[in-house]
């Protein structure tokens, strides 16, 4: 039923979750004895993982999902399982076993795992603390920035107004550092290259 729905709604981004039912491997199971149910269980359901263009993430946590109500037996029945197309929008997924809490199962949180910092807030240069009036400039600035949120949205929203601060004083105090330190090169490889003549 699924392969066919999959199936016939072509390439779109597909997230499947739930109890499954089945293991991927014998080591998903804990205090079961083996028999050959088990491996058909084990080869069906990769067969259908397969045959989907599913992919099986990576897991944090707990190992097992499902334990018996003495605790004797446990198995990885649930997760999430995704498409290729899925994961190009939302890349480097884990998907996060929780404690158990009323039911037989534990609950399983997905979460992207990339973080997007944007650009980094500023690059300070050692210089810059060797300067007199230079900290006493930043605590100024700091203070002066008005802004409301949250505490991570205002130490965001203030870094991003002191890079703009830093720059211009960086400007009128040391000048543009990047062009000097072409100049100075490229004097040096013409000192180096006159030597070697």
């Amino acid at each position: 039923m699924l392969t066919t729905l999959k199936q016939s709604y072509g390439n779109l981004a597909w997230v499947v979750c739930g109890d499954f039912n089945a293991v991927r491997r014998e080591e998903e199971r804990k205090w079961i004895r083996g028999c050959s149910s088990h491996k058909k269980e084990i080869d069906g359901f990769n067969r259908f993982i397969e045959n989907n263009n599913l992919l099986d993430i990576p897991c944090v946590g707990k190992k097992y999902t499902w334990y018996k109500a003495n605790g004797t037996t446990k198995s990885r029945l649930d997760r999430f399982l995704v498409s290729d197309e899925w994961l190009q929008i939302w890349p480097a997924p884990k998907q996060y076993i929780q404690p158990r809490t009323v039911s037989d199962h534990c609950a399983l949180v997905l979460k992207s795992c990339t973080k997007d910092w944007g650009p980094k807030p500023f690059r300070s240069l050692d210089v810059w603390l060797k300067e007199p009036g230079f900290r006493a400039m930043i605590k100024e600035k700091w203070d002066s920035y008005e802004v409301q949120g949250n505490s991570m949205s205002v130490l965001k929203d203030k870094l991003k107004l002191l890079k703009v601060d830093l720059k211009m004083w960086n400007k009128n105090v040391f000048g543009c550092v990047e062009s000097h330190k072409r100049r100075i090169l490229s004097e040096t490889e013409e000192l180096d290259g006159k030597d070697d003549a």
